[in-house]
């Protein structure tokens, strides 16, 4: 009986491929349509939280003021001036010349986040073309950009708690797009843009000049590494001239427990929390500063390796998703809208089944993560311990560890598909096959 249920499940998920091939534009526009009213409906009911309310906008409206952000309280936004330049920009479109005041910061972060609705539809647009680009149909390009508008911890939970880093996906996405389709110095540029943006995607920029050096060659991709430095030092270097930058931006990514192991879901958190309860010893934040370097130097030495060596066998978006995975991997602080920067490039890779599986594991880290800070309903109270932090943090770690898992694995498998046409090619060529010719 089972034998006999597989060819009639076979042609069910056919004719739906045939189904999300043909009417996927109509789908995909329904699909935005109705999760920007759901997004809308939230908007207006919710303010956007205390990083928006208390630490972007206040910090945006001061640069755009002509004042410098990180002279007082620089921990609030620890975010390179792009950003918050940028959010300045939306508010000043949006809002006008508004005075911040407790009347009118509610209509100011309403206008922001309405902003990054469309944020997001842009992305959802960008997975999508990117897949049609790279020949991807049917339910394997319909599919991710419907998760990236439709799963809550993607979709939702930004809205409940607004992150600027909404507004910087695109940057990346279209990037990603522009190297697919060869636009090499464009994605590049974007791709440095995004960066200066927020600091996540710093290690997919060498990873990708290295794959354009040894697919195209130095004198080609001089001109780009020349634009993508200069991008980089005049949005990330150059701000350190500005009293109270370098506090700001490092001392806050370098600071050390961020409520002991309470408060974030890194696998720091074995160093915060777990080890001082256990073996009753903790680590001076310079010791911890130095583990984390030094594992981060060395996921992005194999990284390299990988791009140096395979370059043949790699595309753009698994150079841009290792880059982003072997930074977040063992970066010191993890939350959700962390993750989403890496789930761009994934769901780009339209494998439907990884994208499935990297989906829901998402949305079960999102979902601990909310109950580890108490919010109802709140099944499990031991996950608001450190404990219980750190078994979220290895969810969380799931996420980035498999989606490496799965790109190393596909790497492997095109690389014995080359060698076995090669062998075949080689084998024929030894063997010429007599033919037979009519007189």
């Amino acid at each position: 009986m089972l034998e006999s249920l597989r060819p009639r499940g076979h042609s069910s998920l056919t004719t739906l491929d045939v189904l999300a091939t043909t009417y996927s534009p109509l789908i995909l526009g329904g699909l935005i349509a109705l999760t920007a009213f759901q997004k809308l409906a939230l908007i207006l009911r919710t303010d956007g939280g205390g990083d928006l309310l208390g630490a972007d906008i206040p910090k945006s409206m001061m640069l755009i003021a002509g004042q410098n952000p990180y002279t007082s309280n620089p921990w609030a936004s620890p975010y390179p001036p792009f950003l918050l330049a940028l959010v300045g920009g939306i508010i000043r479109l949006t809002s006008g010349n508004t005075i911040l005041t407790a009347d009118t910061i509610g209509l100011i972060s309403r206008n922001v986040r309405m902003t990054g609705l469309v944020a997001d539809v842009l992305v959802a647009l960008l997975v999508f073309v990117t897949l049609r680009a790279r020949g991807v149909s049917g339910l394997s390009a319909l599919v991710p950009p419907a998760l990236f508008l439709a799963l809550p911890s993607i979709s939702l939970s930004p809205y409940y708690w607004f992150n600027s880093d909404v507004l910087g996906y695109p940057i990346l996405a279209a990037s990603v797009l522009a190297l697919v389709v060869k636009r090499y110095f464009l994605g590049s540029v974007l791709l440095a843009t995004a960066t200066i943006f927020k600091i996540h995607p710093i290690l997919a920029i060498p990873l990708v000049l290295v794959w354009l050096v040894k697919r195209r060659g130095i004198a080609k991709t001089l001109p780009i590494i020349i634009t993508t430095v200069s991008i980089l030092s005049f949005g990330l270097a150059l701000p350190a001239i500005l009293p109270g930058y370098l506090e700001s931006v490092l001392g806050f990514n370098l600071s050390s427990g961020f409520g002991a192991g309470t408060s974030s879901f890194t696998m720091m958190n074995l160093l915060y929390a777990v080890f001082p309860s256990v073996l009753h010893f903790s680590l001076p934040t310079t010791v911890e500063n130095q583990v984390w370097l030094a594992a981060t130097a060395a996921f992005f030495a194999a990284a390299l390796g990988i791009v140096w060596s395979r370059a043949r066998e790699l595309n753009p978006v698994d150079t841009v998703a290792i880059g982003l995975l072997v930074w977040l991997i063992p970066l010191r602080q993890i939350y959700t809208h962390y993750l989403v920067w890496a789930m761009v490039p994934l769901l780009m890779r339209g494998r439907l089944r990884q994208t499935l599986m990297l989906g829901s594991l998402l949305e079960l880290a999102n979902t601990m993560s909310s109950w580890s800070w108490d919010l109802p309903p709140d099944p499990l109270p031991v996950l608001a311990t450190a404990y219980g932090f750190f078994v979220t943090s290895l969810v969380y770690f799931a996420v980035s560890a498999t989606s490496l898992v799965f790109i190393l694995r596909e790497l492997d498998a095109r690389r014995q598909a080359e060698i076995k046409l090669l062998d075949t090619s080689v084998f024929l060529a030894r063997h010429q096959i007599p033919t037979i010719t009519s007189a």
